[in-house]
């Protein structure tokens, strides 16, 4: 078998960056409020104690409408992209990916069984799963892949499933749309500004009225399943209008230093995720130790602006001195066996 090298920096496709910084930060908004939660089996009744108050909907509405759902399958989908982008480069080069691609998720899911043990909330876990059955699919189509991933997707309303299941079922529905996306030129900066435009308007105008409508009955005692169903129902059109959102202003070359912040923070969404975790469990444990009682959601939110700070503030000055976050590097150096070049 051919040997080939990693991926290099200058390869990179900066508005894919970009997008999982985004995603990322969305992330933690989705998180922040587990944090403190013993196991998945506590969740809801965590959601049910949590004090909101005037200072903190807010914020529970940005989480229900905007975030709930949705940028896990953003994330999802960039992972589906992923599996292509690194194929393909590979492949152009002459190498067999084969290999490649079953150790780095293989160790992307012993990753995700360590992270397992701080938090229950692992997702990376089943991303490396779900990798194993993506890589046979990788020639199909674009229509193919999106028709594959709606029809997982949407598997998920009628097949009888625990959350952890279903939670499986969607995340590889969206991985299968990512590598549709990808391979369509739209995850991957290859449509124009107008496309970009157009589309995040129209999938928003589809998305948002479900997503704020599922809002309205989880906020009525016994609406929580009719709610989940509906924001599901919405959760691909949003999804979508994220990614065309983030091409857009890529497109357009608007907020650069925002930009460059976000397509820093991505390009090490691995370390920062797990980062995440970290820094999220201490600051909730800490706030709820302060107060004497869990905190409300206010305080939530004053804590996720605190990690967006510092991810944000970290990552640029890194990526100036390493080519990789720290457990980027790792994880590549054992893909590839051999000690990737560290510092710039």
């Amino acid at each position: 078998m051919t040997s080939v090298a990693p991926v290099a920096q200058t390869e990179r496709i900066v508005a894919i960056d970009v997008l999982r910084g985004f995603a990322l930060l969305g992330i933690l908004v989705a998180n922040i409020s587990l944090f403190d939660v013993a196991d998945i089996g506590a969740v809801e009744q965590a959601y049910d104690d949590l004090v909101v108050g005037p200072a903190g909907a807010p914020f529970m509405f940005v989480f229900l409408v905007f975030v709930l759902n949705k940028m896990m399958a953003v994330f999802s989908m960039l992972f589906g992209a992923g599996v292509l982008l690194v194929t393909e480069r590979i492949e152009s080069r002459g190498g067999s990916a084969l290999r490649v691609h079953y150790v780095r998720n293989v160790l992307l899911a012993g990753i995700g069984l360590l992270h397992g043990l701080l938090w229950f909330g692992d997702i990376l876990l089943v991303y490396g799963v779900c990798a194993l059955v993506l890589y046979p699919l990788r020639r199909l189509s674009a229509r193919a892949l999106l028709g594959a991933g709606g029809a997982v997707w949407l598997l998920a309303f009628v097949v009888e499933s625990g959350a952890e299941e279903e939670y499986v079922v969607r995340a590889l529905g969206m991985m299968l749309v990512g590598m549709g996306l990808y391979r369509s030129g739209v995850i991957n900066a290859g449509r124009d500004a107008a496309w970009y435009r157009m589309a995040m308007w129209r999938s928003f105008v589809v998305g948002l009225p479900l997503c704020t409508v599922a809002w309205v009955f989880a906020s009525d005692d016994g609406g929580e399943a009719v709610a989940s169903d509906i924001n599901n129902m919405g959760v691909p059109f949003m999804a979508l209008g994220y990614v065309c959102l983030v091409m857009w202003f890529c497109s357009e070359g608007w907020l650069p230093r925002a930009r460059a912040r976000l397509a820093a923070a991505g390009q090490m969404a691995l370390t920062n995720y797990l980062m995440q975790t970290v820094l999220g469990v201490l600051f909730i444990g800490a706030l709820n130790e302060a107060r004497g009682e869990r905190v409300t959601a206010f305080w939530m939110m004053l804590a996720t602006f605190a990690i967006w700070a510092v991810q944000l503030a970290w990552s640029v000055p890194w990526l100036r001195r390493f080519r990789f976050g720290p457990t980027e590097w790792a994880w590549r150096s054992a893909t590839y066996r051999k000690v990737q070049r560290f510092r710039v």
